[in-house]
C-alpha cells in the first residue's frame, strides 16, 4: 500500500445531562434514557503516517513516545495504550506512526480522551484505505476503551465528537441513535459558561459500582439513575422547544441525582460554584464523571440589559473563579 499521511480533529464536549446512562446495559432498565451534550471548539488532533517500520506512537500532551515492531508490544504502555488498542481494533498491527494532542487539560471532564480516540480512529482508518461510517466507528472505540481500561465505557462522548453540534443520544433497546437537536446554537453558546474550580479531578462515579447496584436492585442506584433519565428527557425538550430559561434548573436536578449515586463526585470548590450560580439565578453541574474537573454553568443573558448570565459571571468573578472560554462546535470529526 502506498504511504499516506492523514490528519484529523474532533471536538470535545460539555455534558448537560444523562451521562452514565450511556453505559450498556444500564439504559435498558430506564426506558427513554437519553444523554445531552454540546460539542465545543476545543478539538483533539491526530496525525497518522503509514509506510514506516514497526509502530511509533507519540503524545504531545504527555510527552511520551513508544516504539515497537508491532502493536502487541505497545498494549498497556501508559497513556499511549488506548491508541494501541484502537489500532488493533482496526486491524492495524504495524507500519504506522501516530502523533496525538488532546488540547484540553487532563481531568477537565470534557471528554478529551474520547475526542482524541475518534480522531485517531478516523485518521488511521482513512490512512489505511478505509472510511468508517459513524455507525461503524463508535462501537470500535467503545470496545477498545473497555479493553484498555478494563471498565465498561459509555458512548456519548464518542458520538458527540463524531457528529458535533448539540446532540441527544437516544439509548434504546437494540439501538443507539444520535440526534442533532434543532435548537439555536447561538442561544446555547451565550447561556453556557465553563468555570474552573481550581482542583485536580479525582475518580468520580465508578461504572462497575453502577452496574452492580443496578443489577442487584439497589434502590439508591435505580432511583438516582431514573431521576437523571427524567431530567435529561425534559432538558432535551426544553432545548428543542427553545425554553432556554428552563435548562439550568434541569441541570441542577440531574446533578442532585448524580450526587446521590456517589457523594465523592463533588468537592467544596464545586459546591461553592453551584451555590453562587444558583443564588444569581443560574444552574450548574460538574463536567464528566465528577470528583473535580470544570463546572458547566447555565445562565441566560438579558435581551436588552444585563440578565442572569451577567449576574452569575459577576458573582463568580468576585469569588476569584476563572472562566474557560468555549464556543459551540458544529463540525464533528474532520479528516484531511
Amino acid at each position: 500500500m502506498k504511504a499516506s499521511v492523514v490528519e484529523a480533529t474532533a471536538p470535545c464536549r460539555v455534558d448537560l445531562a444523562g451521562g452514565a446512562l450511556d453505559i450498556w446495559p444500564l439504559y435498558l432498565f430506564h426506558p427513554g434514557a437519553v444523554t445531552l451534550s454540546v460539542a465545543i471548539d476545543r478539538r483533539a488532533w491526530c496525525r497518522v503516517e503509514t509506510g514506516v517500520a514497526g509502530v511509533r506512537l507519540e503524545s504531545k500532551d504527555t510527552l511520551q513516545k513508544a516504539e515497537g515492531k508491532d502493536v502487541a508490544e505497545l498494549l498497556g504502555h501508559g497513556a499511549l495504550s488506548l491508541v494501541a488498542h484502537i489500532l488493533r481494533s482496526l486491524g492495524i498491527e504495524s507500519g504506522v506512526r501516530v502523533t496525538t494532542q488532546a488540547k484540553v487539560p487532563a481531568g477537565a471532564g470534557l471528554g478529551g480522551s474520547s475526542a482524541l480516540a475518534v480522531a485517531v480512529a478516523g485518521a488511521a482508518a482513512r490512512a489505511t484505505g478505509r472510511d468508517l461510517t459513524p455507525a461503524d466507528l463508535w462501537p470500535i472505540l467503545r470496545d477498545a476503551e473497555t479493553q484498555c481500561f478494563r471498565v465498561p465505557a459509555g458512548v456519548q462522548d464518542y458520538l458527540t465528537a463524531i457528529h458535533g453540534g448539540i446532540l441527544a443520544v437516544h439509548l434504546e433497546t437494540g439501538a443507539v441513535r444520535a440526534e442533532r437537536l434543532e435548537t439555536d446554537p447561538g442561544k446555547v453558546e451565550e447561556s453556557l459558561i465553563l468555570v474552573d474550580p481550581g482542583v485536580t479531578r479525582s475518580p468520580g462515579i465508578d461504572n462497575w459500582s453502577l452496574l452492580k447496584g443496578q443489577g442487584e436492585g439497589d434502590p439508591r442506584v435505580g432511583e438516582a439513575l431514573a431521576a437523571m433519565a427524567s431530567a435529561a428527557r425534559r432538558l432535551r425538550q426544553a432545548l428543542v422547544s427553545a425554553c432556554y430559561q428552563e435548562v439550568g434548573a434541569l441541570m441542577v436536578e440531574e446533578w442532585e441525582a448524580r450526587k446521590r449515586l456517589a457523594p465523592g463526585v463533588s468537592t467544596p470548590e464545586i459546591d461553592r460554584i453551584t451555590e453562587v450560580a444558583a443564588s444569581a439565578g443560574g444552574g450548574a453541574k460538574v463536567c464528566g464523571a465528577g470528583g473535580g474537573g470544570l463546572v458547566a454553568v447555565w445562565a441566560t443573558p438579558g435581551e436588552r440589559s444585563p440578565g442572569t448570565r451577567e449576574r452569575v459571571e459577576a458573582e463568580l468573578r468576585s469569588e476569584g473563579f476563572r472562566f474557560f472560554p468555549i464556543r459551540v462546535d458544529l463540525l464533528g470529526l474532520e479528516l484531511e
